[in-house]
C-alpha cells in the first residue's frame, strides 16, 4: 500500500524505520507485534506468541484476523484515532475462552502504513464484566424487587421490579430513606437481623411485612436481605421484595377449603356434599358460577342436585342454564361422566368427573392462574372424597337399619306367634264358631299389639259383624258396613275380593272415607283384614286395629294370613262335625255340572255312565275312587294316559270294579270335604249324579252355595227327611273314624272297596298291599286292629 494511500484511508502516521520497530517489539515485557496494511504479521515478541499458543515463527505472516475474531483494518484505525478507547477480541487459537485488549498505534515505514500493537489478557476482567451484565440483566427481568442500603438504611439502588411495585419512579426511590417503603417496626426489626448477621448469627434475614406504596395503599410483602463489606470497609444491605399477596390469598384459601373439609365431614347426605362444594366454589374461589350433578343409579341418570352463582330462575351469570338431568347421550356432561376424564373448554369452562358419583362443572376463564385451577382440583378430591364417605355410611346406616329391622321383625314375630299359640289353643277348645270368633278377638285384643279385632260374616256386600274385642267405642255402628264402589273399610274389601286388606296409613286420604276419620278418633293408625275360608268357601273376614302406622308387614301379613286360614279349617271343621247324622239326616239328590271332571271325561270316553262305589283320601293332593263299569275294563286301562291328573288305573275284581288314583280335586272328595256322607254317585259326559245324606241341623242353603263356588251349576232335584235310628246312639261310623288312624282307615276303606272282604275274595292281601303301597304284613297288622276296634264297638257291652 503507498503512503498516499495509507494516509488517506488511515490519517496520520508516525515515520519509523522497520528496524526500529522490530527492535521496539523485541524489548517490550508485554505482547507486542506489528502488522501491515493487510492485517499480516510482520513482528512479533514471544510474550504475543504465548498470549496466541503458537510459535513466533508461526504467526510471522499469520493474518491477525485469523488469530483473533472480530479483528478488522477499521477497528485497528478507529483504535489508533482513539474514537474506541481499546480493541477487545477473543483468541481464535486458544482452547479456553481468552479475551485480549490491543492498543495500537499507526506507523509509517518505508512508504507504507504499519501499526505497532500491544496486548493484555483481559480474559478474568472480561469474565467478571460478562457476570456483572448478566446479573444486572436478571435484576432487571426478574418480577421481585431488589434493593442496596448503606448503613443508614438510605436507599442506594433499586431495580425498575421494586420500582413498580412500589409505584415510586426510580430516581425517587435512589437516595431516599427506607422509611418510605416500610414502617419503624419493620425498619427495628431489619436493623435487629442486620446486627445478628454481622456478628454470624445467621447468614439471611426474612421479613413478612407490608410495602407502603406512593399512592397510600399497603402491600404484603418478604423481604430477604442480607449485609456485605464494601471496599472502603461499610456494611451495606442487599435485598429482594417479592410481592405475597397471591401466596396469602392462596393460603387464605386453603384455610378455608380446610373448613370446607370439615364441614363436609358432617355432612350427612350427598345433596348436602354437592350444596357445600358449590357454595364454596362460588364464595371462597370466586367462581362466578358451578353445578354438580349427581348419577342416580336407578333411573341411570345425572340429576342436578346444587348450583351456586345463579340468579332465582336457575340462570347463570354468564347465561348458561344447565339442565336439569341428564341421560346416555346427552351430550358432553354424561361423556365425562361415563369416560371419567375432565373437560376443559377454550372459554376456560370445566367439567370434573366425581369418580363413581357424578359431574363438577365450573365456570371459569382461561385467565384464571395455575393456584386457582389447583384449588378447584383440590375441592373435587374433596368432593369425591365426602361422596365416597356419605356412600360407605349410607350403606353401613342401611344395613343397620335393616338390622334393627329384623331384629324387631323377630322379636314381633316370637311375640305374635306366642299369641298364635294361644290362639290356636282356643281353636281347638272351642265348639261352635261363635266360640272361635270370640276367642280369637279376645286373644289379639288381650295381648297388647293390637287395638281392637273383630270377626264378621258376609252376605252380598255387606259384612256383619258377629264378635268383637278390644277399643271399639261404637266404632262399628259409626261406619258403613256396605260396599260402595272399590274402596271402604278393609273388612269390605277383603269381602269383595278374597284377598287380603293391608292399610299401612289410615290417615292417608283421611277426608276421602269417612271410615278413617272414624278410625283415627280412636287412634287407630294401621289395619289388617284377612279372609276367613277354607276350599274356596269364604266363613267371614277377622279385621285388626293398631295404634302404630305400618305395624302389619309383610312378615305380620303372612302370619295373619295364615291364621285366617286356620280358622277357616276350624269353622270347617266343626261344620263337619255338625253333619254327622245322628238320629236323623237329610237326604239330597244333586246334579253338578261338571264337564272338565275326570269322572265326567272319563264317562265321555267310555260312552256310558261311571258309578264310583267308594273313596278313599291318600294324601294332600291324591285321592283313591273305586268305579265300577258296566263294559269290560279295557278301554278303561286304555285311557290312563290321555285324561290328566289319573295316576294309575289298576283293577280289582273281575266284575267291572277299579281302583283309580287320581291327583288333585274330585267331585266326591268334595262332597266329603264339605260334610256329606255319600250315598250314590254316578258320572255321565257332562255332570255327576249324586245323592247325600247331611247332618239334620246343616244350613243346606250354604251347603249348595259353597258347591256353587266348586262347579258351575247345582241342581238340588230332591230334600227329604231320613230316619237313621237302626244306627247305634253314639254314632257307629263318626266314632269309629275318631278310634282309627288314617292310616287304618285307608287300609280298611281300600280292602272293603276293592272286594277284600267278598266271598270270595276279589282280591287278596298281598293285591291290597299292593295298591297301598306298602307291605303285606303292614296290611295284615292295619285290618286286624281295624277289625278288632269295629268288633269293640259292636259287641263290647261297655
Amino acid at each position: 500500500m503507498s503512503d498516499s494511500a495509507g494516509q488517506g484511508a488511515t490519517g496520520s502516521a508516525r515515520e519509523s524505520p522497520r528496524a526500529l520497530l522490530d527492535a521496539l517489539v523485541a524489548r517490550l515485557p508485554a505482547p507486542a507485534l506489528v502488522v501491515g496494511s493487510e492485517l499480516s504479521v510482520l513482528a512479533a515478541n514471544e510474550e504475543f506468541a504465548g498470549l496466541v499458543d503458537q510459535p513466533r515463527a508461526q504467526v510471522i505472516g499469520t493474518g491477525l484476523h485469523t488469530l483473533f475474531d472480530g479483528v478488522s483494518r477499521e477497528r485497528i484505525d478507529a483504535n489508533c484515532d482513539r474514537e474506541d478507547a481499546s480493541l477487545t477480541a477473543p483468541s481464535a487459537t486458544t482452547d479456553d475462552d481468552r479475551w485480549v485488549d490491543f492498543t495500537f498505534e499507526r506507523n509509517r515505514s518505508d512508504g507504507e502504513t504499519v501499526y505497532l500493537g500491544v496486548g493484555h489478557d483481559v480474559t478474568t476482567r472480561y469474565r467478571h464484566e460478562q457476570r456483572l451484565e448478566q446479573y444486572e440483566r436478571i435484576i432487571e427481568t426478574i418480577d421481585d424487587g431488589v434493593f442496596t442500603l448503606d448503613e443508614s438504611f438510605t436507599i442506594e439502588t433499586v431495580n425498575s421490579a421494586l420500582a413498580s411495585m412500589s409505584g415510586y419512579a426510580e430516581e425517587e426511590l435512589v437516595g431516599a430513606d427506607a422509611s418510605l417503603l416500610a414502617d419503624e417496626d419493620a425498619l427495628d426489626e431489619a436493623a435487629q437481623i442486620v446486627s445478628e448477621i454481622r456478628r454470624g448469627e445467621r447468614d439471611v434475614g426474612t421479613l413478612l411485612t407490608e410495602l407502603q406504596r406512593a399512592d397510600g395503599e399497603r402491600h404484603p410483602v418478604e423481604t430477604r436481605f442480607s449485609t456485605y463489606r464494601d471496599a472502603d470497609g461499610s456494611h451495606r444491605q442487599v435485598g429482594v421484595v417479592r410481592d405475597v399477596s397471591e401466596r396469602l390469598n392462596f393460603a387464605e384459601m386453603l384455610g378455608e377449603l380446610h373448613d370446607t373439609t370439615r364441614q363436609l365431614l358432617h355432612a350427612e347426605t350427598k345433596e348436602a356434599v354437592t350444596e357445600i362444594i358449590a357454595e364454596t366454589a362460588s364464595d371462597v374461589l370466586g367462581v362466578p358460577a358451578s353445578t354438580i350433578y349427581l348419577f342416580d343409579r336407578h333411573e341411570n341418570q345425572l340429576r342436578r342436585t346444587a348450583t351456586a352463582g345463579t340468579d332465582t330462575s336457575g340462570v347463570t351469570a354468564s347465561g348458561h342454564e344447565p339442565p336439569t338431568v341428564v341421560g346416555p347421550g346427552d351430550g358432553l356432561i354424561w361423556d365425562v361422566f361415563v369416560d371419567d376424564t375432565e373437560v376443559t373448554l377454550e372459554t376456560g369452562d370445566s367439567y370434573r368427573p366425581l369418580d363413581e358419583f357424578g359431574v363438577f362443572y365450573a365456570q371459569t376463564s382461561i385467565d384464571d392462574d395455575a393456584r386457582t385451577r389447583e384449588l378447584l382440583d383440590i375441592l373435587t378430591s374433596s368432593a369425591e372424597a365426602a361422596l365416597a364417605r356419605v356412600d360407605r355410611e349410607t350403606v353401613l346406616r342401611e344395613r343397620e337399619a335393616e338390622r334393627r329391622r329384623r331384629n324387631e321383625e323377630l322379636r314381633q314375630l316370637e311375640q305374635v306367634n306366642e299369641i298364635l299359640r294361644r290362639v290356636d289353643r282356643a281353636l281347638v277348645e272351642a265348639g261352635t264358631c261363635e266360640e272361635i270368633e270370640q276367642a280369637v278377638c279376645s286373644e289379639l285384643a288381650e295381648s297388647g299389639w293390637f287395638s281392637f279385632a273383630w270377626v264378621g260374616t258376609c252376605d252380598g256386600d255387606t259384612v256383619h259383624p258377629q264378635q268383637w274385642a278390644g277399643r271399639s267405642s261404637g266404632y262399628l255402628d259409626a261406619i258403613s258396613m256396605s260396599a260402595v264402589g272399590d274402596g271402604g273399610p278393609p273388612a269390605i274389601q277383603t269381602a269383595q275380593s278374597g284377598e287380603p286388606t293391608v292399610v299401612r296409613s289410615i290417615t292417608d286420604d283421611l277426608r276421602q272415607e269417612h271410615w278413617r276419620t272414624e278410625a283415627i278418633s280412636r287412634n287407630f293408625q294401621s289395619a289388617i283384614s284377612v279372609p276367613l275360608s277354607y276350599d274356596d268357601y269364604l266363613y267371614g273376614v277377622l279385621t285388626v286395629y293398631a295404634d302404630q302406622t305400618d305395624a302389619f308387614g309383610d312378615t305380620l301379613e303372612s302370619v295373619f294370613l295364615e291364621l285366617g286360614e286356620s280358622i277357616g279349617n276350624a269353622m270347617q271343621e266343626i261344620a263337619s262335625r255338625q253333619r254327622h247324622p245322628t238320629d236323623s239326616v237329610v237326604e239330597l239328590e244333586l246334579s253338578l255340572s261338571t264337564p272338565e271332571s275326570t269322572l265326567s271325561r272319563l264317562a265321555e270316553s267310555l260312552d256310558g255312565p261311571v258309578e264310583c262305589e267308594g273313596v278313599v283320601p291318600s294324601g294332600a293332593d291324591t285321592t283313591r275312587l273305586f268305579l265300577r263299569i258296566a263294559d269290560d275294563g279295557l278301554a278303561l286301562e286304555s285311557l290312563g294316559g290321555e285324561i290328566g291328573r289319573i295316576e294309575t288305573i289298576t283293577q280289582v275284581s273281575d266284575d267291572g270294579r277299579y281302583e283309580v288314583t287320581v291327583n288333585g280335586s274330585t267331585v266326591p272328595a268334595t262332597l266329603l270335604d264339605y260334610g256329606a256322607q255319600l250315598l250314590e254317585v254316578e258320572a255321565e259326559a257332562n255332570h255327576v249324579d249324586a245323592v247325600v245324606h247331611l247332618a239334620a241341623d246343616t244350613d243346606v242353603r250354604a251347603f249348595v252355595e259353597q258347591l256353587e263356588r266348586a262347579y258351575p251349576s247345582v241342581q238340588m232335584h230332591a230334600r227329604r227327611e231320613r230316619s237313621t235310628q237302626h244306627l247305634t246312639e253314639n254314632n257307629l261310623r263318626a266314632v269309629l273314624e275318631e278310634r282309627l288312624t288314617e292310616r287304618q282307615l285307608e287300609v280298611l276303606q281300600t280292602a272293603y272297596f276293592s272286594g277284600f272282604f267278598d266271598w270270595p275274595r276279589e282280591t287278596t292281601g298281598e293285591e291290597v298291599a299292593s295298591l297301598l303301597g306298602i307291605t303285606q304284613p303292614t296290611v295284615n297288622r292295619h285290618l286286624r286292629v281295624g277289625e278288632r276296634k269295629l268288633l269293640e264297638l259292636v259287641l263290647d257291652e261297655d
